[in-house]
Parts: C-alpha cells; structure tokens; sequence
C-alpha cells in the first residue's frame, strides 16, 4: 500500500483524535493525498474536520467496508474492544480482497492488546493491528508535534510512519510487538507522572521553607527548558497552581489509569514502583477532595494540603 493512495479511516474525535484527524486530513489535502473518513460517537464533531475535506461515515462498520487503514482513537480500553468488535463483525459480512490495517492510538493495558490480538485471530480475516499509542499533549496534537509509536511488521509500521510523519507526528519510534508496545507507552506516562510527582515534592518544600515556588521555577526554567516538563512546572505555580484547574491537558481520570497501569506492568515484571504509587496516592487525594477533569499535575495540591 502507497501511503498516498491508502484509503484512511479515523474512528474518535476526543481532545486528541480530533486534532490529530484534522492535521491528517490538512496534510492529505495540502499534498494531493486522499481524503480519511471519520466517525465519531458525537456526529456533530465529523464536521470539524469535514469542512477540511474529509468523508463522513455514518458507522464503524462503513469505516471497515471502505479503508484500508483505519486509526483508533478512544476513550478508554472498553471503547477500543467495542470497536474493534464491530469492524471484525462488518468485515466477516463481506467478501474482502484487500487486508484491513487497524492502528490504534489508544493507551491501553497490555492486556487489551493482548485481547485485541486473540479475538483477530479467531475472527480468521484479512485484518492486521498494531498498537500505536503517541506522547503528547494536546497543544502537541495541535501542533503536530507528537511523537508516534509505531508497531508490527516492518511494512505496516513503515506505512503507517509515512502516513504520520510530518502530518500528526514529529517523530516515530518503532517497536515490532504491540503487546510491548502497549507497555512501552505506559512506562513513557509513567516516568512523565514521576517527574510530576518530583516537581510537586520540590515546589511544596520549596514553598513551605521560604524559597518559594516562583523562585524554584527559575531553577527549573535554567535546568529543563524543554517540555512537558517546564509546563507543567508553570501550572504548579500560576495563580497559585489554579491553573491546573483550568489548563487541562491530561485530566486525572487518565492519569489514575496510566499510573495503575504502569504498577500493574512493573508487577507482572516481579518489580515495584515506588514513585508511581506516591503519584497514584496523591490523584487519588485529588479525586476525592478536588475534581476528577482537573489536570494531572494538581496531585501537588495533595502534596501542600495533605
């Protein structure tokens, strides 16, 4: 398949799936490329990426009867087995020539995979999947500035490097297993949720010992001017770490599931994660005392409240 030519099919249009369609759709448009189709729970969110030149398809399952490579993008683990159900279950209605690529950008438990894997295996199609989750924020999907793991044999994976790179992606780092990759973008969140963790410690001994949290960022601004890093330093000290109430880029909801994932991985390894279950501890303290759809880096409220 000609990355130019392949026919795409984008199913989820959250705060990441609809940036990222969009810069896709853009980017096909701007080269010459074929349009994706999109679907999406919420009909009415197709039309933002639409009016760009996308198709519309009214179901999963037009989706699978029409493109060769279809991207996922969801919720959470439960939403990627429902959808996957409902493509393999159109594809076994039809006579199909072509083989059906499915991509999903979701960040999953090892386990889902390892599910999603199994059930392709006995639905005996012409489908292939490789996990394919991405690292970023949402200003990074905006921007493009994603980096996109790639799995699978080495011609899927190239394919679907072609298809991301530069239109939703900065980079691709490729890893042929999508049960390990799975893995290997839980251990990425969670070292960024260690790094939250550390910054919230930091800010709130540098507060309550009379550094302050303002001065601190000056250290941080020198020493790590990259991001996510120095954002989510900002968010700790702005207006007094509200702007982690407002400036939601990863809610706690999700960070919660990443974090327990990534304890659940490191056990299956015979290992501990000390630091994930500090950072898991003070979500929790966040969920229970604040608000679930604030941003991931308000656990250092539970480090000053607690």
């Amino acid at each position: 398949m000609e990355a130019s030519t392949v026919r795409v099919g984008w199913i989820g249009l959250g705060t990441m799936g609809l940036e990222m369609a969009r810069n896709l759709q853009q980017h096909r448009a701007r080269t010459g490329q074929t349009p994706i189709t999109v679907y999406n729970r919420t009909h009415a969110k197709c039309a933002l990426v639409a009016e760009h030149g996308a198709h519309v398809a009214v179901s999963p399952a037009s989706i699978a009867q029409t493109c060769t490579v279809v991207f996922l993008s969801l919720r959470d683990d439960q939403a990627v087995k429902d959808i996957v159900t409902q493509l393999l279950d159109s594809i076994a209605l039809e006579t199909r020539d072509e083989p059906l690529l499915i991509a999903d950008l979701t960040t999953v438990h090892p386990s889902t995979t390892q599910w999603v894997l199994h059930k392709i295996s006995q639905a005996n199609t012409k489908v292939r999947f490789c996990q394919t989750p991405v690292w970023g924020a949402p200003p990074a999907a905006r921007s493009a500035n994603l980096v996109y793991v790639t799995s699978g044999n080495n011609s899927d994976s190239a394919l679907l490097a072609e298809i991301s790179v530069p239109a939703f992606a900065r980079t691709t780092i490729a890893c042929d297993d999508p049960v390990r990759a799975a893995k290997f973008k839980i251990m990425g969140n969670f070292m960024i949720a260690g790094i939250l963790e550390t910054l919230g410690e930091a800010m709130a001994v540098a507060h309550d010992s009379g550094i302050s949290r303002e001065l601190y960022l000056e250290f941080v601004k020198a020493m790590f001017p990259v991001a996510p890093i120095l954002g989510y330093a900002h968010k700790m000290v702005d207006e007094d770490g509200e702007a982690s109430k407002t400036q939601v880029g990863f809610n706690i909801h999700g960070g919660m599931k990443d974090v327990g994932y990534a304890i659940d991985v490191a056990k299956s390894a015979g290992l501990d994660l000390p630091v994930a279950e500090l950072a898991h501890k003070h979500l929790q303290w966040v969920l229970d005392n604040g608000d679930e759809n604030w941003d991931w880096s308000s656990l250092a409220f539970a480090l000053r409240k607690q």
